[in-house]
């Protein structure tokens, strides 16, 4: 029971802290991040007083956000068997799997946040944070069915995100879809293998479509206008990691 009340308190304080954190590391990023090469940035970028993300209520938001999703994957039971770690007690072994998915899923979903927030906010996917969403992929490996899901899974979704870039230009006659998110797409394939990648791809286009239809409807948007689709991918990035992969583990 001590070992039980002590995961949870721990939990909570590591995602509500994530949480905190993130509103203060997107408000002080280097305005560089948040701009394509060789573009100036925007002077609200480099203004200091300017909050990117006002601390409330988002603050307490991410926090309460993160801090259920620590709990969540903290307690998440862990099927597959982890290599290296042969001889310990089945307890420890459940203890450390638990640790490490709940740390590995609580640092993709910050970066997935982060980078969400960016492409809504400036239309524009941080090559560093999508670096550190690929870094996080280490420590979802030992939860995979092989080695080759996480590479598959980063080959598809960059993979078929280029594709439709390249088919959208020749159809559009222009950018219909920023190398930004192929790269985001290939990272998250990284993380979550086929399975997640694909979920993510597929719910992330209907309910981009369905916003689209819906702006449409309504007047909020015309046909030319450009819509970012980095937050749909990212929301359903954590959705897959806080909801669904835990019951397929």
């Amino acid at each position: 029971m001590t070992v039980i009340y002590a995961k949870l308190i721990l939990s909570i304080l590591t995602g509500g802290f994530m949480g905190l954190a993130a509103v203060t590391v997107f408000n002080r990023m280097p305005a560089g991040w948040l701009c394509d090469v060789g573009e100036d940035p925007r002077p609200e970028l480099t203004d200091p007083q300017v909050q990117r993300v006002k601390g409330w209520p988002w603050r307490w938001v991410y926090a309460g956000l993160l801090a259920c999703l620590c709990v969540r994957l903290a307690f998440t039971v862990i099927h597959h068997s982890r290599p290296g770690l042969d001889g310990l007690p089945p307890d420890t072994v459940l203890l450390i799997s638990q640790s490490q998915f709940a740390l590995a899923g609580l640092f993709a979903c910050w970066a997935m946040l982060l980078i969400g927030l960016a492409d809504l906010k400036y239309m524009i996917v941080p090559d560093q944070l999508v670096i550190l969403l690929a870094v996080c992929a280490m420590g979802f490996w030992p939860f995979h069915e092989s080695v080759w899901q996480p590479l598959a899974g980063m080959a598809i979704g960059g993979g078929m995100m280029l594709l439709v870039g390249l088919m959208g230009r020749g159809v559009l006659k222009r950018e219909a879809l920023g190398f930004g998110d192929v790269k985001l797409c290939a990272a998250m394939g990284l993380v979550l293998g086929i399975r997640g990648i694909l979920f993510v791809l597929i719910t992330a286009s209907l309910c981009n479509g369905l916003a689209a239809a819906i702006g449409l409807a309504r007047k909020k948007l015309r046909k030319e206008d450009e819509r970012p689709l980095g937050p749909w991918l990212c929301a359903a990035g954590i959705f897959y990691v806080f909801i669904v992969w835990p019951f397929m583990i």
